[in-house]
């Protein structure tokens, strides 16, 4: 089955993104599909190792009621901090996430937890819809201790509601977003590819508004027009994502629910439709 599209490319963080692949070429290879997949992580994730961090975190998770994770680089960069400098995570804890990867790093990873949270809606695996599921699960937050744990930057949403409910928060941020370098070799070769054939038709997939602004920064720094997207899709997994998405020239942009089946299923439909 030889599919109109010439090539799958993805886009989370490096490790994410062989994860996917995995997925997509078993998928893929059900499908009697053969397509190339192309990583492109637009998003570098580097972790912030440092001991005095490792402490403070450790320390504030052994007092905490609660401990949030924005994504699953927060738990897995966590773990990583961790283990570089020693250091064990408590047991029996009540751990908050937005989405389904997230939890599902977690439970990989065999940590002994108490309970996981996150919103029982897909549609609303966000800051909105963790919060609204949090205050299903607990009424009254005064005083309740809460670490979050995050990459630097990014949005507040959720402090900000925790904070005027009247919880005690502290903040570790774990890991740094870095656009990818236009001298990677996954940029070098998607601009060898539209050199080749400037028409070819692409099928792209968008996890992140930072990951879309990676991409836009970089075609402008190496004068790449937009119009080489114009025969190219992108599949997104939010309205915020689709924003940015929007603004970069793709011919065509859909907006599906959060999470790796659906993301899978997806792409071999329009796949199968572009045939």
């Amino acid at each position: 089955m030889v599919p109109a599209y010439s090539r799958i490319i993805i886009t989370r963080p490096r490790e994410q993104n062989k994860k996917l692949k995995n997925k997509l070429s078993k998928a893929f290879l059900g499908h009697g599909m053969d397509i190339p997949i192309d990583s492109m992580p637009l998003l570098e994730i580097v972790p912030i190792l440092d001991k005095h961090l490792a402490s403070e975190l450790c320390t504030a998770l052994n007092s905490a009621d609660w401990v949030t994770f924005v994504s699953p680089n927060a738990y897995l960069k966590s773990d990583e901090l961790f283990k570089a400098f020693g250091y064990q995570w408590p047991c029996g804890l009540s751990i908050a996430v937005v989405g389904g990867g997230s939890e599902q790093s977690i439970i990989d990873s065999g940590l002994d937890f108490q309970r996981i949270v996150k919103p029982q809606d897909a549609g609303m695996w966000d800051s909105e819809g963790l919060w609204s599921e949090l205050q299903k699960v607990q009424q009254d937050w005064n005083a309740t201790r809460v670490v979050m744990v995050h990459g630097e930057g990014g949005r507040t949403f959720l402090s900000d509601h925790l904070n005027n409910a009247g919880a005690i928060i502290d903040e570790f941020a774990v890991y740094q977003r870095q656009a990818l370098a236009v001298s990677d070799p996954s940029w070098q070769d998607l601009v060898r590819q539209y050199q080749i054939d400037p028409k070819m038709r692409t099928l792209w997939m968008f996890s992140s508004s930072q990951a879309a602004e990676s991409l836009r920064r970089g075609m402008k720094e190496l004068q790449l027009s937009q119009d080489l997207l114009s025969q190219a899709t992108a599949i997104v997994s939010h309205a915020r994502i689709q924003d940015k998405v929007n603004e970069l020239g793709f011919g065509e942009v859909q907006m599906i629910l959060p999470g790796d089946d659906e993301l899978i299923k997806t792409i071999i439909d329009i796949v199968k439709r572009g045939l």
